[in-house]
């Protein structure tokens, strides 16, 4: 019995021996699984750790490139707009010249084979300026600063003024040149140099896609609450579009097709401006054409009440003798102000740099300063501060001379002290203008009671 009961515990110790090494096998199992599985996550994680600094850096150095590519295209932009401010004040100032002499030669004494060429050398110079300004508003366009001024002006006379201009060239081809602008308000606000702009684009493309017919300029008004919709409408017999092109034919650099570029001319950007324009000022622009083309164009301006008469405003008015002092530090633009003024029965002094000026004004008094923008060394703008601080008994009035036609020059020269703004290349009738402003005046103005007064 005892063997039997020794066996039997022998057994039962083995077989306790075997669980316990199973459960051993069993936990070194376990144990080798969990340095396995916490290496293979410790590995995981270091990669984790690794690819977060390499995403970390990658972004880091993505970031970088794309600051380097935003400062390229910022540079590039400022060198753009650089470039064509100083395009444009390049050629702005020989055009000034050309454009100023054709005036004065205009009221010289001309046969008929003189004036003709002088007319066609004036059409080909606005022609020129034309094109300036296209390029210009469209720079200004794309890169979201088109400025637009806010002043009170009839609007019949700004578009009566334009449709003028054009009868010339209407009746070269003897094109009737219809206006019916009654009915429109006595006075808005807004920006009234882009409404002319707009028309003359509008005119400009009725007469020279026109052989023979006439063009109609109609302008009506409707009243909305504090402003007033104004439509335009212009319609030529001319050469058309076909219903295709509608829909392209205000897209920028686009035309009927690249004959029409190569046998009228310009750029295509005429009719993208004039959609811009209209659409900043509220309104819009749109086409049609069958038997003949009609482009419609509204526009919302403020109510601007009843104008004031200004004195010595209208064409062909005298003004009375009055001291003038022209600034400009090239001398083809001197010549050119003191021969509009000579024509207005002026006769002005001209001097080349700012100090020159500041003796000048120091020294005698002037009712009227035209003063260059840009000279070298002392510029327009701080020889006008410096003539603001002189105790002088009169100040006069300062307008700016600038090839820069950029809204933000104007208001350069305002901050300055300046009064008016004339951008190159301008015009007799503006200078007799800024001339005939003094005359509301009173005793301030030297002239007002001397000569023959405005109106």
């Amino acid at each position: 019995m005892e063997g039997a009961s020794g066996g039997g515990l022998e057994e039962q110790l083995a077989r306790a021996l075997r669980k316990v090494e199973r459960e051993r096998a069993a936990r070194r199992e376990a144990e080798s699984l969990l340095e396995q599985k916490s290496l293979e996550l410790y590995h995981s994680n270091q990669r984790l750790r690794q690819q977060a600094a390499e995403l970390e850096a990658a972004v880091v150095e993505r970031t970088q490139e794309l600051q380097e590519a935003l400062r390229r295209a910022e540079a590039a932009a400022r060198a753009k707009d650089n470039f064509l401010a100083t395009v444009s004040h390049e050629v702005r100032t020989p055009l000034n010249g050309i454009i100023g002499l054709g005036d004065v030669l205009a009221l010289s004494p001309l046969d008929a084979e003189q004036t003709q060429h002088l007319d066609l050398m004036m059409q080909s110079a606005h022609s020129l300026l034309a094109l300036i300004n296209d390029i210009l508003d469209f720079s200004k366009i794309e890169a979201g600063r088109l400025d637009l001024e806010m002043r009170s002006f009839s609007p019949l006379a700004e578009l009566r003024g334009i449709v003028e201009t054009f009868r010339i060239q209407a009746a070269a081809k003897s094109l009737a040149l219809v206006d019916r602008l009654d009915g429109l308000p006595a006075s808005v606000v807004g920006d009234s140099l882009r409404l002319r702009q707009i028309l003359s684009n509008l005119l400009s493309n009725a007469i020279k896609f026109t052989h023979s017919g006439q063009v109609v300029v109609e302008a009506s008004a409707e009243r909305v609450a504090e402003h007033w919709r104004i439509t335009l409408e212009v319609t030529d017999t001319g050469i058309g579009f076909s219903p295709e092109s509608s829909s392209r034919i205000f897209d920028p650099f686009s035309q009927e097709d690249s004959s029409i570029s190569r046998k009228f001319g310009g750029t295509g950007l005429g009719l993208a401006i004039c959609r811009q324009l209209a659409r900043a000022m509220g309104g819009d622009i749109e086409a049609e054409s069958s038997e003949v083309t009609v482009f419609r164009v509204t526009v919302t301006l403020a109510d601007g009440g009843a104008l004031p008469v200004r004195p010595g405003a209208s064409t062909g008015q005298r003004v009375p003798l009055m001291a003038v002092l022209v600034v400009d530090d090239n001398a083809i633009n001197r010549s050119v102000a003191v021969a509009l003024l000579a024509k207005l029965g002026q006769k002005a002094i001209a001097v080349s740099s700012g100090p020159e000026a500041i003796e000048r004004a120091s020294a005698q008094r002037f009712d009227l300063i035209l003063m260059d923008m840009q000279m070298p060394g002392m510029d327009g703008l701080a020889a006008t501060r410096e003539i603001r601080k002189l105790p002088l008994a009169h100040q006069p009035r300062i307008v700016a001379l600038t090839a820069n036609a950029y809204a933000s020059d104007r208001e350069r020269c305002i901050e300055a002290g300046m009064d008016g703004f004339l951008a190159k290349p301008y015009r007799l009738e503006q200078v007799r203008a800024e001339l005939c402003s003094l005359c509301s005046r009173g005793p301030e103005c030297a002239g007002g009671g001397t000569g023959t007064p405005c109106g």
